[in-house]
């Protein structure tokens, strides 16, 4: 289990430079020390990611081409503006002590932190989804964090929501006979006779607080993670185009967040879905070890509209509205 947590926490310390762009900048030491009392890493992130090709190769090739990911401005998700990074990020890396989450830079998890963040005066949450000690219904499958969990509190330095953009050119199939490093521009050579599964995924969204913890005492990491989400879909080898929205406006389970800065302009006014995952180890059906993967909560609202059949430029069939989203779902995962 250590050496889990010291490939995790090597592996969240490394990954920051990948950026194509990324800049740090640390925190003042004695600003820290008056935030959280505590030791720790913070990170503060700033940076624009473009991959051109990954590869998934079993006999041939599944091939996901043109992938960025930068802010909500990125040109590439349809939002307009400038060009802009996936910023305003501060990562809190802790192992927490006797404490629990009081002895991390996050201090608080999920609802139990915009909870907290409410009595600032400027900000507004409202969660309809909660049990008797005020926490939210859907995490009530998380964890304690204990003395020795490694936790990683993905947060925002402004204190907004995280806006952040992503794009996907295509999701596309390819013989074994392909190259890797030219997959798409061998299917765009051959007449564009590969199946392509999806294009032009354009994506932008807020991400509120989102959590990782990896116990001591288990081989399990958990997330625990508020977004939302908006963009459009090109489903080509079904012929079916979409746009698309995940939120958690509707039903019975809603919530909504709202900022306003001191003159009580509106800053932020949003919902989140809410996903809460675990990922480890599992015995499968033939007693060898495998990949868990459970889905302990997947709640939200999903509007499909815009319909279209056939081709992008057709007439719209109509909208598809889907409220109170649960899902709960375990995985086991190997090869075969």
């Amino acid at each position: 289990m250590k050496g889990l947590k010291k490939l995790a926490l090597a592996t969240a310390v490394a990954a920051v430079p990948f950026a194509a762009q990324a800049e740090l900048k640390a925190m003042d030491d004695a600003t820290m020390g008056a935030v959280t009392g505590q030791s720790g890493i913070t990170i503060e992130l700033e940076a624009n990611v473009s991959v051109g090709e990954i590869a998934y190769q079993d006999d041939g090739f599944l091939a996901i081409n043109d992938v960025t990911i930068g802010g909500a401005a990125n040109p590439l998700t349809g939002a307009g503006g400038t060009a802009g990074a996936l910023d305003d990020i501060k990562l809190f890396i802790d192992v927490a002590g006797a404490g629990g989450i009081g002895d991390t830079g996050a201090q608080a998890v999920g609802n139990t932190y915009l909870v907290g963040a409410s009595a600032a005066g400027n900000v507004t949450w409202n969660n309809t989804e909660t049990q008797a000690d005020g926490s939210a219904s859907y995490e009530a499958s998380m964890p304690e964090i204990q003395d020795g969990d490694l936790v990683i509190g993905i947060r925002s330095v402004s204190g907004l929501p995280v806006d952040f953009g992503m794009s996907v050119g295509s999701v596309s199939l390819a013989k074994s006979t392909a190259t890797v490093g030219a997959l798409d521009a061998e299917r765009r050579a051959n007449g564009g006779t590969s199946t392509t599964l999806v294009s032009d995924l354009n994506m932008s969204g807020l991400l509120g607080p989102i959590d990782i913890v990896i116990q001591e005492d288990t081989d399990v990491m958990n997330i625990n993670a508020y977004f939302n989400a908006q963009g459009t879909l090109n489903a080509d080898f079904v012929g079916t185009y979409m746009d698309f929205e995940l939120h958690n406006r509707r039903g019975a389970d809603t919530n909504g967040l709202v900022i306003t800065d001191a003159s009580g302009n509106t800053l932020t006014d949003t919902s989140f879905a809410h996903a809460q995952v675990d990922v480890g180890k599992a015995t499968n059906a033939a007693g060898s070890d495998a990949l868990a993967f459970n889905v302990n909560n997947f709640s939200g609202d999903l509007d499909l509209t815009n319909i279209r059949m056939g081709s992008s430029a057709a007439p719209s069939i109509g909208d598809v509205y889907m409220t109170d989203i649960a899902i709960d779902a375990q995985m086991t995962v190997y090869g075969h």
